[in-house]
């Protein structure tokens, strides 16, 4: 008898249309990256909030904290992102299996811990942002990069991130509100052509909801917000000359979650709505 065969799905690559092949050939990105890859392979990662409960534990409990947060009996440290020091890093990211529901979890839900891509805190990471250093997050949603950057400058610094999209934008808005980031400003622009002067603010209020004399009560406070954005504007053009410490456009998000988007055109949406 011969070698019995792995009972999970097929290898991506052998599936993968020739129009993406030609893409990963056009922009230099090695087809084999995709060979091995099987779903079920792929780990889940959390990132610890910095403002969380879990950041003020000693770094001998922590892992067993994450797991115990999680349900789980063990999660694994990813040693390699981890910077060389006792208090809790920004970069303190664990890697649990990919079967884990992080959104039934109470740490999740009450913003402990991020669900994140070990590759995406990497490329913030290799940016190399400091305490007080001002960022600019160009394709900015849905927000975990644009998050790991305001955690690495600090409540010293500023970050600035922009998006093509508003509804985008708005992703980013309620995570920037679950993790209780407040050094963070959103701008609806271009990357491309974007600037501080022509810079379209976009508030980080939830947008009025409801009628009567409540509905009233809220368009007030939305109008008052947006003459605090009119104000920051008139800000950003008195300081349109300073500029960004670090500049950062991630626009083809390199994170493990790409590999699970593209086995669902394989598996369930179907690879001709890949280009829609």
């Amino acid at each position: 008898m011969g070698d019995e065969e792995d009972s999970g799905p097929a290898p991506l690559l052998k599936d993968l249309p020739e129009e993406f092949t030609r893409f990963l050939d056009a922009n230099g990105v090695p087809k084999e990256v995709f060979r091995d890859f099987r779903q079920h392979d792929v780990p889940r990662y959390v990132r610890i909030n910095p403002r969380s409960r879990l950041a003020s534990l000693p770094s001998t409990g922590r892992r067993e904290a994450v797991a115990a947060a999680l349900g789980l009996e063990s999660v694994e440290h990813v040693a390699w992102l981890a910077q060389q020091a006792t208090s809790c890093s920004w970069t303190e990211v664990y890697a649990c299996a990919a079967s884990t529901n992080l959104s039934r979890t109470e740490a999740y839900k009450d913003g402990s811990l991020y669900g994140v891509d070990a590759a995406s805190v990497f490329a913030a990471a290799c940016l190399g942002a400091e305490p007080g250093d001002r960022v600019l997050d160009l394709c900015c949603a849905p927000g975990a990069k644009l998050c790991a950057l305001s955690d690495a400058v600090g409540d010293s610094g500023e970050v600035v991130g922009v998006d093509i999209a508003e509804q985008r934008l708005a992703a980013c808005r309620t995570v920037l509100r679950k993790y209780g980031v407040s050094n963070t400003r959103l701008s609806l622009g271009d990357g491309t052509t974007w600037t501080p002067v022509n810079a379209k603010w976009f508030s980080l209020e939830l947008p009025p909801r409801g009628r009567g004399q409540r509905g009233r009560k809220r368009r007030l406070e939305a109008a008052a917000a947006e003459a605090a954005a009119a104000a920051t504007v008139e800000e950003a053009e008195e300081e349109a000359e300073q500029l960004f410490d670090r500049v950062l456009v991630d626009a083809e998000c390199t994170h493990d979650a790409s590999w699970r988007h593209l086995e669902k055109f394989r598996t369930q949406w179907g690879w001709d709505t890949l280009g829609g």
